[in-house]
C-alpha cells in the first residue's frame, strides 16, 4: 500500500555532522504542522564524520526517514558528488513534491512555505533565489536577462556584492563574482534568464523530477544549471521564488579553480544540448 507521501526532501551531505542535527531537527519540529506527510531522503557522500550516524539518529522522530549510503548506491564509482546524490535521492524518494535542501540549512526547512503554494498553480519547478525580491516566473527572453546579468557583475567588482543579493550576510566578493559570472555565461552561451541556478533549494513535481534527473549527467555542483537547461527544452513551467538564505561559509574554501569549472560545466552543458545528450530516452 502507498504511503501518500506528499512532500519528499532530499538532503546531500558530506562531513556536516555539526550542522546536520540541526537540520534535521528543525524538519522534525517543522514538519508537525503539516496535513500532509512528510519524507527525508539523506544521502551521504562517504562521509569521514558521523554524519550519517546523526541523520540516522532521527528514525524516531521523522517517521519516514531513508539514510542512504554513497557505497551502497547504484551508481557508477566515478559518478559522485553533490548532483549524484540528489539524483539518488530523487529516485528513491516517493512524494509528490520533491525538494532538495542544504545539509547546513542556509536555507531553513521552513521557507518550504514560500515554494509550495506555486504547484498549485501550475508551476513544475518551484526554485529559491538569493537574486530577486519578487516572484520571477521564467521567460524564453534573454535580452532582459542579459542587461540584469551584465549589471550584477559590474556591481560584484565596484561595491563588493550585487544589489540583489537578499542573503541576511552577503557573500564574500570572490564568491560572488564566480556566482554573477557564471549566472552571466549561463545566459550567453545557453541562451536562459534565471537570477540564481544554484540555491540550493528547489522543488520539483514527482513527474518533473523522474523526466529531470533521469536526463541528469553532471555529478557535481553544476547539476542543477544542468537540469534546468533540461527543464527549459521540454517546456516545463518554472518560477523563481525569494528566500532567506544565510550564509557563514568564508571564502578561503573557495579559489578560482573552482571558477573555472564552473564555465567548464557550462561549455559541456551546451555541448550535450547541442549534440542531443538530453533527447528524452524513453
Amino acid at each position: 500500500m502507498a504511503e501518500n507521501i506528499y512532500l519528499s526532501v532530499i538532503i546531500p551531505c558530506k562531513n556536516q555532522a555539526e550542522m546536520v542535527k540541526k537540520t534535521m531537527t528543525d524538519i522534525a519540529e517543522y514538519s508537525k504542522k503539516f496535513d500532509f506527510k512528510t519524507e527525508v531522503v539523506f544521502v551521504d557522500g562517504d562521509s569521514s564524520d558521523h554524519s550519517a550516524e546523526v541523520a540516522e539518529s532521527f528514525k524516531d522522530k521523522i517517521n519516514h526517514l531513508q539514510v542512504l549510503h554513497e557505497q551502497d548506491l547504484e551508481i557508477s564509482p566515478h559518478f559522485t558528488g553533490k548532483g549524484a546524490a540528489v539524483k539518488a535521492g530523487m529516485a528513491r524518494a516517493k512524494g509528490e513534491i520533491r525538494m532538495f535542501m542544504d545539509a547546513d540549512s542556509s536555507t531553513p526547512f521552513k521557507e518550504i512555505d514560500k515554494l509550495l503554494p506555486y504547484f498549485k498553480e501550475g508551476y513544475d519547478v518551484v526554485m529559491g533565489s538569493r537574486y530577486t525580491s519578487k516572484p520571477l516566473p521564467a521567460t524564453n527572453s534573454t535580452f532582459r536577462a542579459f542587461g540584469r546579468a551584465v549589471k550584477e557583475v559590474f556591481e560584484v567588482i565596484i561595491y563588493g556584492h550585487s544589489k540583489s543579493n537578499t542573503t541576511v550576510k552577503k557573500q564574500g566578493r570572490l564568491r560572488q563574482l564566480i556566482s554573477r559570472g557564471g549566472n552571466l555565461a549561463f545566459v550567453v552561451l545557453l541562451g536562459q534568464g534565471f537570477a540564481d541556478t544554484r540555491c540550493g533549494f528547489k522543488a520539483y513535481t514527482k513527474e518533473t523530477a523522474e523526466k529531470l534527473f533521469s536526463l541528469q549527467t553532471l555529478p557535481g555542483f553544476g547539476f542543477d544549471t544542468e537540469i534546468l537547461v533540461i527543464a527549459k527544452k521540454y517546456d516545463f513551467k518554472i518560477i523563481e521564488v525569494p528566500v532567506t538564505w544565510i550564509d557563514d561559509a568564508e571564502d578561503s574554501n573557495l579559489t578560482l579553480m573552482d571558477g573555472f569549472k564552473t564555465f567548464g560545466e557550462i561549455f559541456k552543458i551546451r555541448w550535450y544540448k547541442i549534440s542531443g545528450k538530453y533527447s528524452n530516452k524513453k
